[in-house]
C-alpha cells in the first residue's frame, strides 16, 4: 500500500519523473466531460477545462446529465450512465480509438463507477468526486428525505414523484421526484456510492483534489483502494470545490500523455 501512496503526484512530479510512454497522438484521444450537480455543459465550472483539452487536440463531448439544473434527478443514477455511452459513441464516430471519462463533482461520482464496468476505456480524470450518499446522509435534512423515499418505496409508492431535500456542495436544493429515483442518488446502500467502485477499476485513474476542498477530506485513502496501477495519479491542487477543474488542467494534459497507445 506505502508503493500505491507513492505514485501519487502533483504535475510537476509527472513532469521530473519523466514517466515514460509512446509518441503521444491527440486525434486519437476523445475526452467525455460531465458536470457536476445543478451544472451544465459548457458551465463557468467546465468551460476552461473543456477548452483547454480540444486546444491541446483531443476531441471532446459534454452530455447533459440528469443531475444538471434543467433535468435534476429525472432518471435514476444508473440509468444516467447511459448518457456517457452516446457520447463515447460520439466521439468514435469522430475518429477517437481512446475514450476518457473525466468527471467534476458529482460527474467524477459517475465518471468512476461507470470506469468500475468499463475496463474498455482508456482512462478517467476525477476532478473532486463527490456526491458520496454515505457523506450526504449525515445532513439532517437529507436523512429525513431519503427516511421519506424509503418509506414510499416500502408501501408500494416508489414511482410516486415527492419534494425532497438534497444538497449540493454544502448547500440545500429542493427536488420534485419519484422516491425511487431519489433513493438512487441518496441512498447510503444505493449505486451512488462510488467508493465501492472503486476496487473494481482497471483502468488508469487521474484523481484531482482540491486542498480547500471539504468533499475531498478522504481523497488519499479513497484512491488508495484502487487497484495498483502505475498510471495512477493523485494531484493535490491549491482549490476549492467548483475551482478545481479550472487547477486541474495543467495535470489533466500532463497524465493524458501518460496514456498508452492501442
Amino acid at each position: 500500500m506505502a508503493g500505491h501512496f507513492r505514485r501519487r503526484t502533483i504535475l510537476t512530479s509527472v513532469l521530473a519523473a519523466g514517466i515514460a510512454g509512446p509518441v503521444w497522438a491527440g486525434s486519437d484521444i476523445g475526452v467525455v466531460v460531465l458536470h457536476g450537480t445543478q451544472g451544465l455543459p459548457g458551465s463557468i465550472v467546465t468551460s476552461r477545462f473543456e477548452m483547454a483539452l480540444k486546444n491541446a487536440g483531443y476531441a471532446v463531448q459534454a452530455p447533459e446529465m440528469c443531475w444538471s439544473r434543467n433535468r435534476i434527478y429525472d432518471a435514476p443514477f444508473p440509468d444516467c450512465l447511459h448518457d456517457i455511452d452516446a457520447a463515447a459513441g460520439k466521439l468514435r464516430a469522430m475518429g477517437a480509438r481512446r475514450i476518457v471519462i473525466a468527471g467534476q463533482s458529482e460527474g467524477g461520482n459517475a465518471a468512476l463507477t461507470y470506469a468500475s464496468t468499463h475496463p474498455d476505456i482508456a482512462g478517467v480524470i476525477a476532478l473532486a468526486p463527490a456526491g458520496n450518499p454515505q457523506g450526504l446522509v449525515r445532513n439532517q435534512s437529507v436523512q429525513e428525505s431519503v427516511t421519506q423515499a424509503r418509506q414510499m418505496v416500502s408501501n408500494g409508492h416508489g414511482n410516486d414523484r415527492a419534494r425532497f431535500t438534497a444538497t449540493n456542495n454544502g448547500n440545500h436544493f429542493t427536488v420534485y421526484t419519484t422516491a425511487a429515483i431519489f433513493l438512487s442518488f441518496t441512498d447510503p446502500e444505493g449505486p451512488a456510492v462510488f467508493p465501492r467502485s472503486l476496487p473494481k477499476i482497471t483502468v488508469p485513474v487521474l484523481w484531482v483534489a482540491g486542498d480547500d476542498d471539504r468533499s475531498q477530506g478522504n481523497a488519499d485513502a479513497w484512491f488508495a483502494t484502487l487497484p495498483a496501477n502505475n498510471l495512477n495519479h493523485m494531484a493535490h491542487v491549491s482549490a476549492v470545490h467548483l475551482g478545481t477543474p479550472d487547477a486541474g488542467i495543467e495535470p489533466a494534459l500532463a497524465w493524458l500523455r501518460t496514456l498508452p497507445m492501442r
